[in-house]
C-alpha cells in the first residue's frame, strides 16, 4: 500500500513537470528553455528534475509524446467514435489533424526545426505517430468500404498515401505559418475531389 503511494506520487510530480516544461518549452523555445526555467516554474530544485528526467532532451520528449497522445485522444472522439459516413470522417480527421497540430506547438516545433527534427527521440515519436495514423484512417477506409461509398483494392497502402500527404500539408504549415484554419477548411473540399474521384475524366 506505501509503496503503491510513493509510485502514485512520483507519478503526479512526473506529470506536473511534463506540464510546466510545456509551458517552459512554448515561451522559450526548446534551445533557449533550460532546467532552470523548468525547475523554477515548478517551484522545485534542479535535483528534483533530474530525479525524473536525465536531460532537457528528455523532458522535452515526454512534452512531445505527450502531445502526440492528446491528438489521438481528439481523433479518437471527434472522428473515429462518431456516427459521421466515412467520406465526411476523412474530412473531419484532416481538418481537426492539422487545426490541432498547430496548437501543439512542441510537437509542431519538433516538426519544423532542423536539429529537433533529425534527434532519435523525434524520429521515434513520429515513426510510432505515423502508425498510429495509418491505423486510425485504415479503420475509415474499412467503414467506408463496408458501407460501400469507397473501393479501394488495398486499404493499408490507401491509409499509408494519405499520411504521406498530410506530411506534405504539414510543410505547407510549416513554411506557412500565417496559414489560418478557414484557408485549409476552404481548400479541403477541392483537395478531398481529387484524393476520391482523381484527375481522369
Amino acid at each position: 500500500m506505501i509503496k503503491e503511494h510513493i509510485l502514485e506520487k512520483q507519478k503526479r510530480v512526473r506529470q506536473k513537470i511534463i506540464v510546466v516544461a510545456s509551458s517552459v518549452f512554448n515561451k522559450y523555445g526548446f534551445k533557449k528553455a533550460t532546467i532552470e526555467d523548468i525547475a523554477k516554474t515548478a517551484g522545485m530544485g534542479k535535483s528534483s528534475i533530474y530525479y525524473y528526467f536525465k536531460s532537457k532532451e528528455d523532458i522535452f520528449e515526454a512534452v512531445v509524446e505527450q502531445e502526440a497522445i492528446e491528438l489521438n485522444l481528439e481523433l479518437t472522439e471527434k472522428v473515429i467514435n462518431t456516427n459521421d459516413n466515412p467520406k465526411e470522417k476523412v474530412k473531419n480527421y484532416v481538418l481537426i489533424r492539422m487545426k490541432f497540430l498547430k496548437e501543439m506547438v512542441n510537437f509542431f516545433e519538433a516538426l519544423k526545426d532542423d536539429y529537433l527534427r533529425n534527434l532519435p527521440f523525434t524520429i521515434r515519436i513520429r515513426k510510432k505517430y505515423d502508425k498510429q495514423e495509418q491505423q486510425m484512417l485504415s479503420k475509415i477506409f474499412n467503414e467506408g468500404v463496408s458501407q460501400d461509398i469507397f473501393y479501394l483494392n488495398n486499404i493499408e497502402f490507401t491509409a499509408l498515401a494519405l499520411v504521406t500527404f498530410l506530411k506534405g500539408l504539414e510543410s505547407s504549415l510549416i513554411i506557412n505559418e500565417e496559414m489560418e484554419y478557414a484557408d485549409l477548411e476552404e481548400n479541403l473540399d477541392r483537395i478531398l475531389e481529387v484524393i476520391f474521384h482523381g484527375i481522369l475524366k
